[in-house]
């Protein structure tokens, strides 16, 4: 059976990629009714930032060369490692499980929240990092679609495109892990408009964005 991790990182409990996110949810769940869904809030449930003792771990698998998974769930060796080791190896297990990863990710200051990066910073070990020569790894061949919103508008032509940091990242981060070769985003542009007088008058284009990011959720999660 089909397993989807999804993962929320806005603070706000009725945020625009909440939204987003929640119709993709929705619409897989409808047409996967027997599979398991997997829910993870990183805004209300924070993954602890990565500690000494984590990239102790990581540093030792990267110096021996560690690609074994098996042996990586093992790697912690003093107390304060295994503790740290503890927090991380069940969102690995959670990445490994799924077949579709959809992420919840705001665009803030021009990158991502803080508590997605936390998550991304304690998965990413040196065995999930992709061959460099065939772009393969553990993680390949799952299907991952970003619900984005972003206050302004960054698309391709418009005045801040070289300032979207935040999908760039995304794209090198997951491809990283082998997670790049089927990825969606779903953005929502503009969305300050409904706020910030002096982007009003964008407020039909951010509708119609926000329209279009739902509309592709609802057609990629019944996929």
């Amino acid at each position: 059976m089909p397993t989807l991790l999804h993962l929320d990182s806005s603070p706000r409990a009725g945020s625009v990629s909440r939204q987003i996110s929640g119709e993709f949810a929705e619409a897989w769940r409808k047409a996967n009714p027997e599979g398991t869904y997997v829910y993870r809030d990183l805004a209300a449930d924070h993954v602890p930032h990565v500690d000494d003792a984590q990239i102790e771990v990581m540093h030792r698998l990267e110096t021996e060369g560690v690609r074994d998974l098996a042996v990586a769930r093992t790697a912690a060796q003093t107390p304060e490692e295994k503790a740290s080791w503890a927090v991380t190896w069940p969102l690995i297990e959670e990445l490994l499980a799924a077949d579709t990863i959809l992420l919840g990710v705001p665009m803030y200051n021009f990158s991502v929240p803080s508590t997605f990066k936390a998550w991304f910073d304690r998965v990413l070990i040196a065995p999930l990092i992709a061959d460099p020569a065939t772009g393969q790894g553990p993680l390949s061949g799952k299907k991952v679609v970003v619900a984005s919103a972003r206050g302004g508008a960054y698309g391709p032509g418009t005045p801040r495109h070289d300032s979207d940091h935040q999908e760039r990242y995304l794209k090198a981060a997951l491809g990283m892990v082998g997670l790049a070769a089927d990825l969606t985003f779903l953005h929502a542009e503009l969305t300050k408009s409904a706020h910030v007088p002096r982007l009003a008058q964008f407020q039909e284009m951010a509708a119609a964005s926000y329209q279009a990011a739902l509309e592709g959720a609802r057609t990629h999660g019944a996929a």
